[in-house]
């Protein structure tokens, strides 16, 4: 059992096909080097309109690999992003989602390892 990550929507997406699942959770990978990018940027440029946008993308694609805790706070981000309120929240916003991606890559990691 995982700490950060729950696979149950990713196996029903994927219907179950091993190179379907592989594929997805691959771009997932390629999406958050991309995402914590843009996130620190939009961040240091006071872009709140691409943090929101950015934090969106996140989102969803957490969802999709059950990673909710990161994503709850990645909505949070995004709702008050867009309205641009609660602006001193960012940082902390960003900084949780920094240090908790990577476990939960691990996590993903270790699931393809194990199923190839």
């Amino acid at each position: 059992m995982y700490e950060y990550i729950n696979l149950n929507y990713l196996n029903t997406v994927s219907a179950g096909d091993k190179a379907v699942k592989k594929q997805i959770i691959e771009l997932f990978f390629t999406q958050m080097d991309e995402v914590s990018g843009k996130l620190q940027e939009a961040l240091k440029k006071k872009d709140y309109k691409e943090l929101s946008q950015t934090a969106h993308l996140a989102k969803s694609s957490l969802r999709i690999m059950g990673i909710d805790d990161i994503a709850q706070q990645m909505e949070v981000l995004q709702d008050t992003a867009s309205e641009e309120s609660e602006v001193h929240r960012y940082p902390e916003l960003v900084k949780y989602f920094l240090k908790n991606i990577p476990f939960a890559v691990k996590e993903l990691q270790e699931e393809l390892s194990k199923n190839g």
